[in-house]
């Protein structure tokens, strides 16, 4: 299984492309292109074709309501067309419990702007299921949210160079560590084993070592980004969450506000019952098995919590806004700019994932003599100006070890979560039979809450991971995650909101 990319443009001109074949995606040999002017014939027909779909602004079809009509949001989804299957982990060790099972699927739905219904969707995402960087086991998943009038490009500017950049630094580390390993084997004079420079027999990089790449990789390709004439970044950039798996663990990193969430089941028991989202703070272990919360609060086994694997980076954290505050930036809400609320510099903390913002004034970044950028995040790749203020590229990384109850890995942009809880998340793919019929499930939920709160839509997009490993479970790594997690205290003018059983799901 090989690596596929999302873009919007792709199934643009595979659109086009069937127009122009007459609605053939396979061709027979007889009816293949062999002369340079039949070529050239069909690319002038395929670039017509682009540009009059470009130049096509008929209006979407609205409901009553003012909303899209079902076959409008349906055009704007693409993504999986079913669900995929790889083994990742340890695949030559011959021990079951050193696999990974994966099922994923990923869906992005383009949002809807009422005064520019035709704007393009700036999310994108990347998969790549097997062998990323010539590891036999290894993947790597990875969600990009684009902002700013040039979000689109950054996005998929970040989504082409980040993977390709991070697999060439695997490689050239383990190729060094497999050098290393046979010029220490020939001075003792030991025997090589067979196919010893093949990339199957190099070593793993450790956690620290993985990470460092990542590191490097997304500081990389945000100075690439910079230099690339071809993307304007002054203003514009983008978000990069993403998973890579390697050598049994998962390596989350994060750059941004978008959001990489696990449902593990405790105890790996299978039985109902989920957990209020208010008990997920300061969790400790007791026993091998059992979770505990400051309160005393157990979690029963069989229930699957969401535990955030990332922290958005926005100026709601106060760590991050003393980082923003010593690199010269100015942090105001808009009503604060504007003089309508009084300027509060220890502004409340809250803790993301759990409060839904009803107001939507969260707190921006800002040049301490201009009303620019106005950023509510507090890294990203892109944003030229913003990162004079301390907006970088840097990411922040966890690494965990697959295990028995890591079930559900989500990996999403800020258009699902801005409405939906971590916990109503991973409720919602833990009631599907697959990620794909996660991935369309958390569509729906996104946008029906998105309508409920505001009369146009964000860009939609996330990736869903059904994971099932023999590893026996790590309580206390889970407790020293879910410790590190933000459990700030909440804001006044958040609300933590809590969703029916039954309604638009059960449809």
């Amino acid at each position: 299984m090989g690596c596929t990319q999302s873009t919007q443009q792709h199934e643009e001109d595979l659109s086009v492309t069937e127009r122009v074949m007459g609605g053939r995606r396979g061709i027979d040999k007889s009816e293949r292109i062999h002369s340079k002017s039949e070529k050239e014939k069909i690319a002038a027909k395929r670039s017509k074709a682009l540009a009059q779909a470009a130049d096509d602004k008929t209006p979407p079809k609205l409901n009553d309501a003012g909303h899209l009509v079902a076959e409008e949001v349906v055009k704007r989804i693409m993504g999986s067309v079913q669900s995929k299957e790889t083994i990742l982990g340890d695949v030559k060790s011959g021990n079951g419990e050193d696999l990974i099972h994966v099922r994923y699927a990923a869906l992005s739905q383009r949002g809807y702007y009422p005064d520019d219904p035709h704007k393009e969707n700036q999310d994108d995402y990347y998969i790549c299921g097997s062998k990323f960087g010539a590891g036999e086991g290894d993947a790597f998943f990875a969600v990009f949210d684009g902002h700013g009038d040039k979000g689109h490009d950054c996005a998929r500017f970040a989504k082409n160079r980040l993977p390709s950049i991070l697999a060439a630094k695997i490689k050239k580390q383990r190729a060094a560590l497999n050098a290393k390993k046979i010029k220490t084997m020939t001075e003792n004079k030991q025997e090589k084993p067979k196919n010893a420079f093949h990339p199957s027999s190099w070593p793993y990089l450790d956690a620290k070592e993985y990470e460092n790449v990542c590191r490097q990789a997304h500081i990389q390709c945000n100075n690439e980004m910079h230099d690339e004439k071809k993307v304007k970044d002054f203003l514009s950039g983008t978000t990069a969450i993403s998973v890579g798996f390697h050598a049994g663990r998962m390596t989350v990193s994060n750059v941004g506000d978008s959001r990489a969430v696990l449902g593990y089941r405790v105890g790996g028991v299978g039985l109902e019952g989920t957990p209020a989202e208010e008990e997920k703070k300061e969790i400790s272990s007791e026993g091998d098995s059992e979770l505990v919360d400051a309160n005393g609060v157990k979690y029963e086994p069989g229930s699957i919590i969401a535990i955030p694997l990332s922290d958005d980076q926005t100026p709601y954290r106060r760590d991050e806004r003393t980082r923003l505050e010593k690199a010269g930036a100015r942090i105001r809400t808009i009503d604060q700019l504007e003089g309508r609320k009084p300027i509060d510099e220890n502004m409340n903390d809250f803790n993301l994932g759990v409060d839904i913002d009803e107001e939507g004034d969260m707190p921006r970044v800002y040049c301490q003599d201009h009303n620019y950028p106005g950023t509510a995040f507090s890294r990203s790749l892109g944003d030229t100006i913003a990162e004079d203020i301390g907006v970088n590229g840097e990411p922040e990384i966890l690494t965990k070890r697959v295990t028995k109850g890591d079930e559900i890995l989500v990996i999403a942009s800020d258009g699902v979560f801005e409405f939906l809880t971590n916990q109503r998340m991973i409720d919602i793919c833990a009631a599907c039979d697959d990620p794909l019929h996660a991935c369309t499930k958390l569509l729906e939920a996104s946008y029906e809450q998105w309508l409920s709160y505001e009369l146009r839509t964000d860009d939609i997009t996330c990736i869903v991971l059904f994971l099932q490993s023999g590893k026996a479970d790590d309580t206390a790594e889970v407790s020293r995650i879910m410790n590190k997690a933000q459990n700030g205290p909440k804001s006044p003018k958040m609300k933590t909101i809590s969703f029916p059983s039954t309604g638009y799901l059960s449809k």
